[in-house]
């Protein structure tokens, strides 16, 4: 039987503060020109919200969630660009040695009343070329396996997280990416999106202007929280209008070639 909504919305909030508490967390130091930046959202677009200039490194170590639904939750842990699930100490699965594991969050992003692991990793194409992916990873059938395994993206993914930014109840995924093409962008230049489930993939509802953006995390009450290195210049925030070069040039939904229950 599936979890009602208010039931599950509780489970979201008391899963992801076990994630933070268990996680590692490495005190960062913020250099001249960075600052914090704390964001909200309603259906159709995200706005800054000022927040304490305390930053934290957001890499992903360690982490806990109920896999399983028996109430005891399993430790996820990350070694380089390997992902392990562990159970009562035992390893009972590892990613596959084609992928190289980027970030990891820790939630329910296909919104099914379930805890699921939603990684970005990079792996080779059939032409031998390196990829970015977005995958589900739950446990199914008595086992942990990869039960949606998104398409390559156009703009490579850097870090993620999940987190309910306007209240509903059910997460949305956050995206640190590159940059479009078209606007100028150097190397380190990244954009922030947000990202909904919409039954089988994600639907883009809105995107940043390009910035210096890094260590993207959750804070303990769920707000999503960005270092940003350009604060020399005003990051103006857009709605999606679908008007600009960026928005023609990259696909706003992630679909998938593989999606199992």
């Amino acid at each position: 039987m599936k979890p009602s909504a208010t039931l599950r919305r509780q489970h979201v909030v008391a899963v992801a503060l076990a994630v933070t508490a268990l996680a590692t967390v490495v005190m960062a130091h913020l250099s001249p020109g960075e600052q914090q930046v704390g964001f909200a959202c309603d259906r159709q677009t995200c706005w800054r919200v000022a927040v304490p200039q305390t930053p934290a490194s957001a890499t992903f170590i360690a982490g806990a969630v109920d896999l399983t639904g028996d109430g005891n939750a399993e430790i996820i842990q990350r070694e380089g660009e390997e992902l392990r699930v562990l159970q009562d100490g035992v390893e009972i699965w590892r990613s596959e040695p084609g992928w190289r594991i980027v970030d990891v969050a820790l939630g329910d992003p296909n919104d099914d009343g379930r805890y699921e692991i939603l990684a970005a990793l990079w792996k080779l194409d059939a032409a031998g070329e390196l990829r970015s992916h977005p995958y589900i990873i739950a446990h199914r059938g008595g086992r942990v396996k990869l039960i949606w395994g998104g398409s390559a993206v156009t703009l490579p993914i850097h870090e993620l997280a999940l987190a309910d930014s306007d209240g509903d109840g059910v997460q949305e995924l956050w995206v640190v990416e590159s940059a479009p093409p078209g606007d100028g962008a150097d190397a380190r230049q990244r954009t922030l999106s947000v990202w909904d489930w919409h039954g089988w993939g994600f639907n883009l509802r809105w995107r940043s202007e390009p910035g210096r953006y890094h260590d993207l995390r959750v804070t303990d009450d769920g707000l999503p929280v960005i270092t940003n290195e350009n604060v020399s210049r005003e990051q103006k925030l857009r709605r999606l209008t679908g008007s600009t070069q960026a928005n023609r040039a990259e696909a706003r939904c992630w679909g998938s070639s593989l999606q199992r229950t």
